[in-house]
């Protein structure tokens, strides 16, 4: 199977995406994005995990 990417002229391209190229293209922007997802995660595990042991019992 060939994936091949669109190109799109610089001009064409909605201002969301080209806001969104330059954050991900900051380190700090990406590492404090990942400890939020992190902690997203960590929080719905935990609170599945202790809601699973209140029905067990």
């Amino acid at each position: 199977m060939t994936v091949s990417a669109k190109k799109i002229s610089a001009e064409n391209v909605p201002p969301r995406i080209l806001e969104i190229r330059r954050k991900i293209k900051d380190n700090s922007y990406v590492d404090n994005a990942v400890q939020r997802i992190a902690l997203i995660l960590s929080r719905e595990i935990a609170g599945k995990s202790c809601r699973l042991r209140e029905v067990m019992i």
